[in-house]
């Protein structure tokens, strides 16, 4: 145990020193390719309402009243007056500044909602409740440390995910299940995984051609900053899709073999395996089903203004670049969770029988 402690610490100093290193190293300029402004978001409240005018309290310190109009890019027509508001502030070249209504202010409710999923979590689950909070913040850490910030710094996006996947596996999962057997099936079965979520996302991308830049947010992303190397993005967004369900699969499987092994201790290497594969099989459709109604919801208003507007049947429906991107994403997931219940199965059920020491 004490070697699993120290094991476990280096890496928890692993992933300080990267995220360190990711907030420190110099930004590359990524230049936009319409350059005239620059613009940011702060937070106001509107204290007036007078026909199409809106007067709005800044509130980044300043406390200034602005007054300003819908813009019609924006849907919100139903702003009264005490609303808090995100204002889009746009720096133009000769100083002025212009402000737009952009939309709510959304951080003070989903910081409400939060406290309510923890408290209910924390309640519910008690300390397991809590390193689930705990590894879902650190989850949302590495992610806006290692992979957003490797864009600004011009560091590899690939390399980036693979070290983003790697620190949440090796480090949330010992911290939710122990420092056990257990945790060491499903950390090397989930690698595993990776390796051939990854290998999928190449093959798959290319068999169905899907492009570099197979949605609006693609275009758009690449019609802005045209240095920015859009195939990156689009490998390590398809990979991402699947990582959840990955360890999702194979920390079950691995809690479940465990968990009959308690109770028929005498099990063979085969009927251990059995029994893995059994799990696998039990939660392979709820998954996969799991992974196509939460890509469904996403895009959820897209598909249905392509379906009112579009498309006469279902060849052109799935035709369209961004479906093709979807079911891929979906393909990948899937293909990948199939290919680990065997994996894990084996990895699972050799470590059980062999007794490997970890504990």
């Amino acid at each position: 145990m004490k070697k699993a402690y120290i094991i476990y610490g280096i890496f928890w100093l692993i992933a300080i020193s990267l995220v360190v290193y990711f907030f420190k190293a110099p930004t590359t300029q990524l230049q936009i390719s319409d350059n005239t402004s620059q613009s940011e978001f702060v937070k106001g409240q509107i204290v007036k309402i007078s026909g199409d005018n809106y007067h709005v309290g800044v509130l980044d310190g300043s406390r200034k009243i602005i007054k300003t109009q819908l813009d019609d890019f924006f849907l919100h027509d139903d702003y009264k007056k005490g609303d808090t508001i995100s204002l889009y502030v746009t720096q133009q070249k000769d100083g002025d500044k212009k402000y737009d209504i952009a939309d709510y202010h959304h951080f003070d409710g989903l910081l409400a909602v939060f406290i309510i999923f923890c408290v209910l979590t924390i309640l519910i689950a008690r300390k397991k409740g809590l390193f689930s909070i705990i590894s879902v913040i650190l989850s949302l850490v590495f992610f806006y440390a290692i992979i957003l910030n490797s864009i600004n710094i011009g560091f590899s996006l690939i390399l980036a995910g693979i070290i983003y996947v790697l620190l949440i596996t090796i480090l949330t999962i010992p911290l939710i299940h122990g420092f056990n057997k257990k945790s060491l099936s499903a950390i090397l079965a989930v690698n595993v995984g990776y390796i051939i979520g990854f290998t999928l996302t190449y093959f798959f991308t290319s068999v169905v051609q899907i492009g570099n830049s197979p949605s609006e947010e693609f275009r758009m992303l690449l019609t802005q900053f045209p240095n920015v190397d859009i195939r990156q993005i689009l490998i390590v967004s398809l990979f991402l899709g699947a990582v959840g369900a990955l360890i999702d699969v194979a920390v079950t499987i691995c809690s479940a073999v465990f968990e009959g092994m308690k109770e028929h201790p005498g099990l063979t290497f085969k009927k251990t395996y059995k029994l893995g594969m059994n799990v696998g099989k039990d939660i392979l459709g709820s998954m996969i089903n799991t992974l196509l109604i939460a890509y469904l919801a996403a895009s959820f208003p897209f598909l249905i203004l392509m379906t009112l507007t579009k498309f006469n049947n279902v060849s052109e429906f799935l035709n369209y670049d961004f479906i093709a991107l979807e079911l891929t994403r979906i393909f990948i997931g899937a293909t990948s969770i199939v290919l680990l219940i065997p994996i894990t199965s084996i990895i699972v059920a050799y470590l059980v029988i062999k007794r490997v020491k970890v504990s």
